[in-house]
């Protein structure tokens, strides 16, 4: 039987390539901090979320390779340190369709934890990415020794989700402009509030399909954005009056 190939123009990274191509090493202080951050680990006591991060390791892709490819045994999830990952699902018709965007503190792959578990998307390095590295088989051990592990995941997959439910609900009753500016302002806040602006971590295709619009409704959106303080040029985004532009995403409101 033949070997399930890669997405074309991808590059696959197993776990042997991982520690044979890519930056491999324990978490640093800051990383440490930033992990905190993630959903699974918020409400964790100190002693097991350290016993956790013990674990973990920090690996670095270039943009454009693979971190795992659909179907692939689910031997790992992920917090993402810096950078930009996407997960997406390649149909036989050979359409790309987005999943996610994940940026800096936010996990994925957490359901991965369960034995036997395949992924059901392709995880990519949308920019050059740098992410923790859980084992899932190391943590399923952790859990059996600390039952309060487990219990954190299930809450961590319930806020996930309703992080989910509240993506469909976007799609479906938010207007075009509004979805804009909440994505603009999740890449703002992920990329540190930065006063001078910021650049968009993938192309604008990946984010328009992330929010099932054409790549020119996005750039019309942002012009629309202009009088909420909205500035864009060349793929380089300044929100002048974040405040006021959270406060149209929230009541959908000009």
């Amino acid at each position: 039987m033949a070997q399930r190939q890669p997405p074309l123009g991808r590059q696959a990274i197993g776990p042997l390539t991982l520690l044979g191509r890519q930056a491999i090493g324990p978490l640093t202080e800051a990383d440490r901090r930033l992990v905190r951050t993630a959903s699974m680990f918020g409400s964790l006591p100190d002693n097991e979320a350290n016993l956790l991060m013990e674990v973990a390791r920090t690996v670095t892709l270039a943009k454009g390779q693979t971190l795992f490819v659909e179907g692939d045994p689910g031997e790992a999830f992920f917090i993402v340190l810096e950078g930009w990952a996407v997960l997406s699902r390649d149909a036989s018709s050979g359409v790309r369709t987005l999943i996610k965007l994940v940026g800096p503190g936010e996990s994925f792959a957490e359901s991965m934890l369960a034995p036997d578990a395949r992924y059901p998307v392709s995880g990519e390095a949308a920019t050059p990415l740098r992410v923790a590295r859980f084992s899932t088989k190391r943590f399923r051990t952790l859990v059996t020794q600390w039952p309060g592990l487990g219990l954190s995941i299930v809450a961590a997959t319930f806020r996930q989700m309703h992080r989910l439910v509240d993506q469909i609900e976007h799609l479906k009753s938010w207007s075009v402009e509004r979805r804009v500016a909440d994505m603009l302002l999740q890449i703002h806040h992920a990329m540190g509030a930065p006063g001078e602006g910021f650049t968009l971590p993938v192309e604008q295709t990946l984010i328009a399909a992330r929010l099932a619009i054409t790549p020119s409704t996005f750039s019309r959106s942002l012009r629309k954005l202009a009088p909420l303080g909205v500035r864009a040029r060349r793929g380089r985004i300044t929100l002048e009056d974040p405040a006021g532009l959270a406060a149209y995403a929230a009541a959908g409101e000009t």
